[in-house]
């Protein structure tokens, strides 16, 4: 079995005669949520460390792939040459130092350059934080955009200015009035600045806020399993 055979199956899934109909009448936005499912079975399959449930879980992860290229191909807009093309492309330019010129002995060089070549890429980008998803998780998030500060280097400044506004009642932090308190659906934005506050505190210590909350969780897992 290959790509090639994997793309003819989807190619049967779509067929307009002779194909699935629930699989007919899909879309980039009704799949979406199977992409981002699909990828966290990946993640656990990868912490619980069989091999067998990886590779599984990557077929799952490229099914999602093909599926999409396969609907964009009959909409006119593109194809799973287009979209593989599209990464060899990314990949030849963001690593100069091993198809090019540039030199990287190091992870911290091989970042350096990483980096160089995304920002050539995204010059156009007004933000630092344009390109981050607004769909990822909350914490995930959170992470990603103090990353970003934290390459930008004024990461205290403005993580102190959410936290200031918010412990002075109203205020403006990062473009962003926060007015603590109970919001829609019992969203409690005060809470929500303190957490953002310790996970700001968590990356200077060097503690990664996100693993440890995992940790945390299958503790929590495997506690309440264990009183079943």
């Amino acid at each position: 079995m290959t790509v090639s055979d994997l793309t003819a199956v989807v190619d049967r899934l779509l067929d307009p005669d002779s194909g699935c109909v629930w699989n007919r009448v899909q879309t980039h936005a009704s799949l979406a949520r199977y992409a981002v499912e699909e990828a966290y079975e990946l993640v656990d399959a990868i912490e619980d460390g069989d091999t067998d449930d990886v590779r599984e879980e990557l077929g799952d992860v490229l099914y999602q792939v093909v599926l999409h290229a396969g609907i964009a191909a009959r909409a006119g807009e593109f194809d799973l040459d287009d979209v593989a093309e599209s990464a060899r492309e990314k990949m030849v330019r963001r690593h100069p130092h091993v198809f090019g010129d540039e030199r990287a002995d190091t992870v911290d060089e091989v970042v350096r350059v990483w980096r160089a070549a995304k920002a050539a890429e995204k010059s156009s980008r007004t933000s630092v934080f344009d390109g981050v998803p607004r769909a990822m998780p909350p914490m995930e998030r959170a992470v990603k955009l103090l990353e970003r500060l934290e390459e930008r280097g004024d990461v205290d400044t403005v993580v102190a200015s959410v936290v200031g506004s918010a412990e002075a009642g109203a205020g403006a932090g990062a473009g962003v009035v926060v007015q603590p308190g109970v919001g829609a659906a019992g969203a409690d934005a005060g809470w929500g600045v303190d957490m953002l506050g310790a996970i700001a505190e968590a990356r200077r210590s060097g503690i990664d806020p996100i693993e440890s909350l995992r940790a945390a969780v299958r503790q929590l897992e495997a506690q309440g399993r264990a009183a079943d």
